[in-house]
This record gives C-alpha cells, sequence and structure tokens, in this order.
C-alpha cells in the first residue's frame, strides 16, 4: 500500500479540523497544535490553501477560516453525487413541515460525517453540525449497520480498543435487529453516564479544539452506556428521544446514508414519535425512488 502525500494528508487534516469548527476562524498556532502539524509546514500549507481561495485569512486577526473555493467543490460535487441534493431537499422539507432539527449523514471508511444539518428554531440540532466527523466505532453510527453483512457489524464492534461487555454487544446486535424490523432507530437520550451529545456540543464550542479527535476517540472507546429503545412504542406514553434514524439505500442496497430528525426540547409522546419516524421513512423513500429514476433517466439517454 502507497504512502500518503505528506502535504496532502495535511492538507486534508487542516480543512477537515476548520470544517469541523466552521463557525470559528484559528490562528496558526491554534491549527498546528490542533492538527499536530508543525508551525512551518503548517504555514506553508496554510498559504497555498488560502491563496487558491480554500481558506479566507483575515489580515488583522491573523486567523483561518473555510473559504469560497470550498463552497463552489461543494456545489460541482453535488452534481457527482445527485443523491445528496435530494436528500438536501428532503431534509429541508422535513425541517419546514415538522419545525425540528434535521441531520444527514453518511460514513467514510471509519468515520462518520455530517453532510446537512438543519437547526431548529431554538438553534438546537440533531446530534452533528455539517462538517463534523465521529468515529465510525460501537456503539456510534448503529443505524448504519442495520443492514450490513455480520462481517461488516463485527468489524464495526472490534474497532473498540477493549472487547465490549457481553451484556453491551447483546444489546447492540437486538438494536441492529429492532432498527431493522422497524425501518427505522430510536435512540433514547441518556439518563446517566457519559452522553456523546455533550461532548460534541463542546467540540461546537471550541471547549476540545485542542486534540479534538483523540479526545472524541477516548470517549467512544471507553463508552459502555447503552439506553435501549423499547421493544414496543405505545401511543400515549413518552420517551425521551435524541434521535430517529432511517437509511437512505444507495443504488448498490447499502445504507450509506442516513436522514436523523433530534434536538427534541421535551419528551415525544409515543403517537408523535410514530408519526415523526413515518414522515422520515417517507421521505427517505422519495429520496431513492428519485435518485433511481435519475439514474434510469442517465441510463436511456447514454443507451
Amino acid at each position: 500500500m502507497s504512502r500518503p502525500a505528506l502535504s496532502a494528508s495535511r492538507s486534508i487534516d487542516i480543512l477537515e479540523f476548520l470544517a469541523t469548527f466552521s463557525e470559528s476562524a484559528f490562528t496558526l498556532s491554534e491549527i498546528s497544535r490542533a492538527t499536530n502539524i508543525n508551525l512551518a509546514s503548517c504555514y506553508a500549507v496554510l498559504t497555498v490553501l488560502a491563496d487558491r481561495g480554500y481558506l479566507t485569512r483575515s489580515a488583522n486577526q491573523k486567523t483561518y477560516q473555510p473559504g469560497v473555493s470550498l463552497v463552489a467543490l461543494g456545489n460541482a460535487a453535488l452534481k457527482s453525487v445527485p443523491i445528496i441534493a435530494k436528500a438536501t431537499q428532503s431534509a429541508h422539507q422535513l425541517h419546514r413541515e415538522l419545525g425540528v432539527a434535521v441531520l444527514v449523514s453518511t460514513f467514510i471508511d471509519e468515520e462518520i460525517l455530517a453532510v446537512v444539518s438543519l437547526e431548529d428554531t431554538e438553534g438546537r440540532i440533531a446530534g452533528m453540525r455539517v462538517g463534523e466527523r465521529l468515529p465510525f466505532i460501537a456503539p456510534v453510527g448503529a443505524p448504519f449497520l442495520a443492514w450490513g453483512s455480520q462481517e461488516e457489524v463485527q468489524a464495526w464492534i472490534d474497532r473498540r480498543s477493549s472487547p465490549l461487555e457481553p451484556w453491551f454487544e447483546e444489546d447492540l446486535h437486538r438494536d441492529l435487529k429492532q432498527t431493522r424490523q422497524r425501518g427505522f432507530q430510536i435512540q433514547l437520550r441518556e439518563t446517566s453516564g457519559p452522553t456523546l451529545a455533550a461532548l460534541l456540543a463542546e467540540m461546537a464550542s471550541g471547549s476540545h479544539m485542542a486534540g479534538y479527535k483523540g479526545e472524541m476517540n477516548r470517549v467512544i472507546h471507553s463508552y459502555d452506556y447503552h439506553c435501549r429503545p423499547p421493544d414496543v412504542v405505545v401511543a400515549d406514553e413518552l420517551y425521551d428521544v435524541m434521535l430517529l434514524s432511517a437509511p437512505i439505500f444507495d443504488r448498490t442496497g447499502r445504507a450509506t446514508y442516513n436522514m436523523s430528525l433530534g434536538g427534541f426540547p421535551q419528551k415525544l409522546t409515543g403517537a408523535v414519535l410514530t408519526d415523526y419516524a413515518n414522515r422520515l421513512m417517507h421521505a427517505c423513500l422519495d429520496v431513492m425512488r428519485a435518485d433511481r429514476l435519475q439514474a434510469g433517466q442517465y441510463e436511456r439517454a447514454s443507451a
């Protein structure tokens, strides 16, 4: 396996860091510490990225943020990944209809990436902001694995630095099976133990700016708390829901994307939960239908 070009990997590390904290601006020394790139090399990479418009540099404060070239690059990418464009439209429609936070995410290698994140009217989000990444390590990312192979599920579990307790692994397999049967996942809010949502909020505020990836990995690897979803949703009972997630299958039949609803300010009745879940699944189906239709039109035009 060939080694990645050092300058390329450093550029990606810098861009991913700034995308994770896209609402903040950072100095050379802050970026250097956060990405573990020495000052001289970091400055050289930042200069090239700023010169090409991928970063903007504040002359007064000497700070850097994502630049307009990334916007153009993202818009161009939507043409090659049209399913994301349709998912974005469906996410906005759900957001307007329900007034709750909506998230579209995907996984790339061993990380989960937030592609679309729409806040509710109070600024609450569905777990992640655009550009944020999470390690794809059990128990994080379960909705992507519910339709995966046994090998994929085991690889997800094996990424942890220490083995799961038997009861925890059993709970995860039960959750994956339940998600397949329902067509969506119910993730309840943790009432005790560490909360991943709290850590993400701290990350967004910049509290874990230096070494943020290491801190996130440390927390997830040591995470041993699981709030089991209900076996049966009762219409008049209350549920403290953190996320509702449903898959978007790509043209190969793989659950490459997830759409989620979250940021709920209060507990949901079973009736509301079911209504939200049905609307979410229909939105995902609409995305897949539109993607298949476009693929068929392209094939006929190419014939």
